[in-house]
């Protein structure tokens, strides 16, 4: 019998001001066209969720993660697969924040954080309540 194969995802919470940094999905044959989105991808092989993290930001929004943690790791019932979702919090970085990636993220937006965001995927809404609520709530499951 083959095993069962979980997928790895990281995504990034860079909230500033009270505002959270979010990509609108511009890719028509990718999950959540249009909806919003953390800056988040898949682990590739050979590399660990810290190396995702870093190399998926630096490819998507042109800046350098210099002090950043793992906040949350979330058991994820996806439409189509099951997910491992490691989220990390940004605490500073250096570089200028660009939108690389404009064939997968039509716009970069900054979100009030105090109150729900109407289009963000429904699994980071509520992973970023989780992080809000309790900041050592540091495991989910969602979609179960």
């Amino acid at each position: 019998m083959e095993r069962f194969k979980v997928c790895i995802a990281v995504h990034l919470m860079l909230i500033r001001d009270g505002k959270i940094l979010l990509q609108r999905r511009n890719n028509p044959n990718k999950h959540a066209y249009l909806k919003l989105g953390m800056p988040a991808g898949h682990l590739e092989p050979g590399e660990n969720v810290n190396q995702a993290i870093e190399r998926e930001i630096k490819e998507e929004l042109d800046i350098t993660l210099t002090d950043y943690e793992l906040v949350q790791v979330m058991n994820l019932n996806g439409d189509t697969d099951v997910y491992d979702a490691y989220f990390y919090i940004c605490n500073a970085y250096d570089g200028e924040i660009k939108n690389n990636e404009a064939d997968n993220a039509k716009t970069l937006e900054w979100h009030d954080i105090d109150k729900p965001i109407d289009d963000l995927m429904e699994y980071e809404q509520y992973a970023l309540n989780k992080y809000l609520e309790n900041k050592n709530n540091h495991f989910t499951l969602f979609g179960w």
